[in-house]
């Protein structure tokens, strides 16, 4: 098993919040430099290549990009194609992921206005890259490099992903001339051209008189696309390989590995409450007596339970909440087939009510600390979650006679979805209610740390851009999931595959999809007031960034999903490449996107907690995603590809980038 780091691991961060929280300081770096003194862009263009296939036809265009400050007039972006058959909807999920990931790594004020201009018709997600390239080119004030090109989609941790079709853009470079380098996701040197067989791409390249090199994140494609390297303390650069996670000593005495009571007697409680449940749920999967369990969450299930007593044994009690919390939901998903249709449906509806509640409980005081800000974000995660979820099943229910399929094999495929959807509603709910902080303030578990809000901070402008970015997920899924999830997940609450899928952001995904409206809806009546209000939101903008955020880090895995069909990492004779290999180029792929999207989001929960913040959920939800990324690497020659396992660090990085916005870091 491949270890993680978090400074020194699993408990390192305790210490490192006595370190930072200690001194009471004020954030003392940021995680973005703008080209303005305030964050925003002084206003620039640049031009970028852009590789792009279709079948067996690749094809070179150019990107011209353009950013400017809105003067409160609100983020927006403008993408025209020179086509009379207007902008594609994989273009317009690329762009949106590129700029959602530029503002969340730079600290971009939301407040901008962007134009992307295509000389041609582009229908691929592997612009996603570039664009984001692009844009932090400008944010920086750098000029791109001529004869540069990048293909890959990017996710919100920077990270490049797989895009198919790589053969037919290296041909079609080599036709167009111009180019000497092509930089492509790492992992994907050896790909599949439109007949499925393998091609080695710098091979290919080379009759052309150019070369191709295989990257990992926006950082190391920046440093070849600008020949300027990004600032460090922005972009630090990450181990080729992660250092291993502190063990336990054999006494299992937690000092041994440091010890991270992740709260107090507050948060021992909250673990008490969520490890009862998960005691009744595992034997309830072992239950000999019930219908079997579904192997596969089962399997799931006990793992993230593994995971919950390695995190309690090295003393995270935070890292231990999280993974409980998600053992709880993949419990309940495995034993869904033995809930009826009626049942079901009416659990669906008393969660749907009981969640709405909860969540105008929690508009109604807004956070004033940044811990009680990342408990907000936490809570209002699984409330969201819950809503969205039980809301789905109602309507799916009610689309289909209450659940009643009869002989109907489809219709009781859809059933099951809904069923599945409403007993996770049900333990999301429960989860939410269990780690809800005590009191109205929000102060939860007692740690002397809170640190401090700015004033005036953008949120509705974040939460604005985090909404749009969920819907633009919706595109990026028909391009990666299999045919029957990326058809559920696109839009159809026809669900009958998402609710089969051993991991649950498809049926998530499907969720938000139907319940967004609904959701923001809730979010701005609560606020009291829509973006742009005279006098601002009555919440300060919590109730809209708190719905945002939920939304996002539910849907955004699928960013991170390898599409369908494209053998990921590996070799020419169709073997799995070293996934052990420390140089991305000899197949290191898997474990070279995980270090880099650890090592960011340590700095951006470092850039929260010297703000004097403890920030116990956010280092909670990173302790469970370095175990969950760990376990989910594949060195089976013979095997599957391996996933990309930068997915586990989508919600510690956007909720502490979040919170570094409420605290003003991207106005340093």
């Amino acid at each position: 098993m491949r270890g993680r780091r978090l400074v020194q691991g699993v408990a390192g961060l305790a210490a490192l919040t006595i370190a930072l929280s200690g001194c009471g300081l004020s954030l003392p770096f940021s995680l973005g430099f703008g080209s303005g003194s305030d964050g925003t862009f002084d206003g620039s263009e640049l031009t970028v290549p852009v590789l792009h296939s279709s079948g067996a036809k690749g094809g070179v265009t150019t990107q011209r990009i353009t950013a400017a400050p809105a003067d409160g007039a609100g983020l927006s972006i403008d993408i025209t194609e020179n086509d009379v058959s207007g902008v594609d909807a994989v273009t317009q999920s690329g762009t949106w992921a590129a700029v959602t990931a530029a503002t969340l790594l730079t600290g971009a004020q939301p407040d901008t206005a962007y134009t992307f201009g295509f000389d041609a018709r582009v229908a691929t997600p592997a612009a996603g890259a570039i664009t984001a390239v692009g844009v932090l080119a400008l944010y920086f004030d750098t000029d791109v490099q001529p004869g540069v090109a990048l293909a890959g989609t990017v996710t919100p941790l920077g990270t490049i992903g797989p895009v198919a079709g790589l053969p037919e853009m290296v041909s079609a470079a080599i036709d167009a001339g111009g180019i000497d380098t092509i930089l492509v996701p790492a992992g994907q040197r050896t790909a599949p051209d439109a007949t499925g067989s393998l091609v080695d791409l710098d091979q290919l390249a080379a009759t052309g008189g150019m070369t191709v090199s295989e990257v990992a994140d926006v950082a190391t494609a920046y440093s070849v696309v600008t020949g300027a390297d990004l600032p460090a303390s922005v972009f630090p650069t990450p181990p080729a390989m992660p250092t291993p996670l502190p063990t336990v000593a054999p006494d299992g005495d937690p000092d041994a590995a440091g010890d991270d009571d992740g709260g107090g007697d507050a948060a021992d409680a909250v673990l008490r409450a969520l490890t009862a449940r998960l005691e009744t749920a595992v034997d309830d999967l072992a239950d000999p007596a019930a219908p079997g369990a579904d192997p596969g969450r089962a399997t799931a299930a006990t793992a993230a339970a593994d995971r919950a007593a390695t995190l309690q044994d090295a003393g995270d009690v935070a890292g231990a909440i999280e993974a409980t919390a998600a053992a709880l939901d993949l419990a309940a998903a495995a034993t869904a087939a033995r809930v009826s249709a009626t049942d079901a449906a009416q659990l669906a509806d008393r969660i749907a009510a009981a969640s709405e509640a909860l969540l105008d409980q929690l508009f109604a005081a807004p956070p004033a600390s940044l811990d009680e800000a990342d408990a907000l974000l936490r809570v209002a995660r699984s409330a969201v979650d819950a809503y969205a979820l039980s809301r789905f099943a109602a309507q799916t229910f009610a689309a289909t006679g209450g659940g009643d399929a009869g002989s109907d094999t489809a219709a009781a495929g859809t059933a099951a979805s809904a069923t599945t959807a409403s007993v996770v509603a049900a333990s999301a709910l429960q989860t939410a209610e269990d780690i809800r902080p005590d009191g109205e303030t929000g102060e939860g578990a007692d740690t002397g740390a809170e640190g401090a809000l700015a004033d005036g901070a953008d949120l509705t402008g974040l939460a604005s851009l985090l909404r749009r970015a969920t819907i633009a997920t919706e595109d990026a899924a028909d391009a990666v999931l299999p045919t029957g999830d990326a058809e559920s997940a696109g839009g159809s609450t026809d669900a009958a595959d998402v609710g089969d899928a051993v991991d649950l952001f498809p049926l998530r995904l499907t969720a938000i999809d139907a319940t967004r409206e609904d959701l923001t809806a809730l979010a701005t009546a609560a606020d009291g007031a829509g973006d742009g209000a005279a006098d601002g939101p009555a919440s300060g903008g919590w109730a809209a960034l708190s719905v945002a955020t939920s939304m996002y880090v539910l849907c955004a895995p699928v960013l991170t999903t390898v599409p369908e069909g494209v053998p990921f990492g590996r070799a020419a004779d169709g073997t799995l490449r070293d996934t052990t290999a420390e140089d991305a180029a000899d197949g290191g792929a898997v474990p070279t996107r995980a270090a880099v999207a650890e090592e960011w989001t340590v700095h951006a929960i470092e850039a929260v907690q010297s703000g004097g913040a403890d920030a116990g959920f956010l280092r909670g939800a990173f302790a469970d995603a370095a175990l969950r990324s760990s376990a989910a690497t594949d060195t089976t020659p013979t095997g599957p590809a391996p996933t990309d396992t930068a997915a586990p660090y989508i919600a510690p990085f956007v909720t502490a980038r979040v919170l570094a916005f409420a605290a003003g870091a991207e106005r340093s």
